[in-house]
């Protein structure tokens, strides 16, 4: 292994823009019209770019959690599991699970509740939900339209004069409601208390949220990188979904599916207009069983063909694209951080190193994130001593740093590549490399999402044992001198700009099968950043 590499510190944190009215009036404007079309996931999408910019502008999160609010319905009564839950529990087993939560935001969550707004948010979410078509098919009210907006607005008008002091006063006022539900639409007390609960949870920040059974187990599947499916990664398009990654070795690369593929038909479901979660909701199933695509693939005279994939478990891994650039330039991609990353990181690392590896590329482009102890892993890696990142819970007290532990830690020098959709763990493994002058930072100002989120499963109900649960935000956590992350990111070295080609989430779901976002060329060499990558290259390896 070569030397360590010391290069200069960086002494001032980034900072964020200051508001332009006139640009945020227009984001505001082209959000609404949007709306208007009923396009939600569009306006979520378009005010989460946008909160990249104003994150502190309060209109405008308002704006995003009505859109959110929307999708979520959506997602939810395209989400059998969720549907099965509605069916089963009682009003009491209903009630229960809406207490374990209230519980464990009150317990757990990084900041201390504030009771009127989450009532408010509760009810707002719940009354959207009143108002989607399919959302009245699919719990069997048979109210009008006329019936529900009677009742909507004479149940705004009372819930306005209400003061929500407390967590009992919210108990209180979410049975009146729901009491009031019953009585005049017929709704089941079920529904409006369980779309009252998500209601809450989603609004306390983006990044925390109900997960229905089926999410629920997506999100183990990211931890320990394994699931049952078909093995893409999509994005939803206005006519189809676009296959932007195919995992290797699983039943879609045998299939003969490719990226930049389209899927126009699920079992003869079209998937116009369809989300990416709704999209692989169609995609689930049991292993052993066979899925019907209509695929489409890029070319001019192209016609559909048909795919039967049989789905089963599939390892996804986390480090990939592990090759030599040069005869010196190491390059491995991480694309989360999983329970094995470490284990998968090390054996590149150690191919790399017999063949002849003297600088290393680390590629966090697009990765949003995962395991908080092993984005820690990670920066030890490379670092060896001192603190690699600092957290803070709802006390406010003396932040608590996580420490460098010694030995096998990697001397090569180091250039790490970040952009906007880089988040969460990936940036504490940059800022670490960053505060310690451990490395070259290459790319663009990262994400800022500076919270640590819990994923707590909740008991459902005791006539059905399926779990769901919440992924709850619990501390925040800031760089090895203090940076606060959130909001801000972590700055390059040198600074890549580019012409736009991908879309952007500002809000990356962490460790979320498939990702709703498109895998830029990794190590190609026209890429710019590895182009600079490449270059600075030259400066660190004599």
């Amino acid at each position: 292994m070569t030397p360590l590499t010391i290069l200069p510190s960086l002494e001032e944190p980034p900072v964020l823009p200051s508001i332009n009215r006139d640009e945020l009036d227009q984001v505001v404007r082209e959000g609404q019209a949007l709306e208007a079309e009923s396009r939600w996931s569009e306006a979520l999408t378009h005010y989460e770019a946008a909160l990249r910019t104003y994150r502190n502008d309060t209109a405008l999160m308002d704006y995003y959690r009505v859109a959110r609010f929307h999708c979520d319905v959506g997602k939810r009564f395209h989400d059998s599991s969720y549907l099965n839950l509605m069916r089963t529990l009682s009003a009491t087993e209903s009630l229960n699970f809406y207490e374990n939560v209230i519980t464990q935001i009150q317990r757990e969550y990084a900041d201390s509740p504030r009771w009127e707004p989450l009532f408010r948010h509760g009810i707002k979410s719940f009354s959207i939900a009143l108002t989607d078509a399919n959302f009245r098919v699919k719990v069997n009210l048979n109210a009008s339209d006329a019936q529900v907006n009677s009742y909507l607005s004479g149940m705004q008008t009372l819930v306005n004069g209400w003061t929500i002091r407390d967590r009992e006063d919210m108990k209180n006022g979410l049975l009146h409601v729901a009491e009031g539900a019953q009585k005049q639409i017929g709704l089941n007390p079920v529904v409006t208390i369980m779309e009252f609960t998500c209601g809450v949870v989603g609004s306390l920040d983006p990044n925390t949220a109900y997960l229905t059974p089926n999410q629920l187990n997506d999100q183990y599947s990211a931890i320990y990188g394994n699931l049952v499916g078909l093995g893409v990664e999509l994005r939803s398009e206005k006519d189809s979904l676009l296959i932007t990654r195919v995992i290797q070795g699983s039943p879609a690369e045998e299939g003969g599916l490719k990226a930049g593929d389209r899927i126009l038909t699920v079992d003869g479901t079209s998937t116009r207009g369809r989300d990416t979660d709704n999209a692989a909701n169609l995609l689930q199933g049991e292993e052993g069983t066979t899925v019907n695509l209509s695929i489409i693939s890029d070319g001019l005279g192209q016609r559909p063909r048909e795919v039967s994939i049989t789905r089963r478990y599939i390892e996804v891994p986390s480090v990939e694209d592990i090759r030599m650039l040069n005869d010196k330039l190491g390059y491995v991609k991480l694309t989360g951080f999983q329970s094995k990353t470490c284990e998968e990181l090390t054996k590149a690392l150690n191919d790399l190193d017999r063949r002849g590896m003297k600088c290393l590329i680390l590629d966090l482009r697009q990765n949003p994130g995962g395991l908080f102890n092993i984005g820690v892993e990670v920066a030890n890696m490379f670092i060896e001593q001192g603190a690699i990142v600092r957290t803070r819970g709802r006390d406010f007290g003396p932040d608590s740093p996580s420490m460098a532990t010694p030995g096998n830690t990697w001397q090569v020098p180091l250039i790490v590549l970040i952009d906007e959709e880089s988040a969460s763990a990936s940036e504490i493994v940059a800022g670490a490399i960053r505060d310690h002058d451990r490395g070259t930072l290459i790319g663009k100002q990262s994400y800022g999402k500076g919270t640590i989120q819990k994923i707590i499963p909740v008991q459902t109900g005791t006539s059905w044992n399926v779990q769901s649960g919440i992924k709850l935000t619990t501390e925040k956590f800031f760089s090895p001198k203090g940076w606060a992350y959130s909001g801000v990111g972590v700055m390059p070295h040198h600074i890549i700009k580019e012409e736009e080609k991908r879309i952007t989430l500002a809000r990356p779901w962490e460790g979320r099968l498939p990702l709703p976002f498109p895998r830029s060329v990794t190590s190609n060499p026209e890429d710019p950043f590895i182009q600079e990558a490449v270059k600075v290259s030259q400066n660190l390896v004599k």
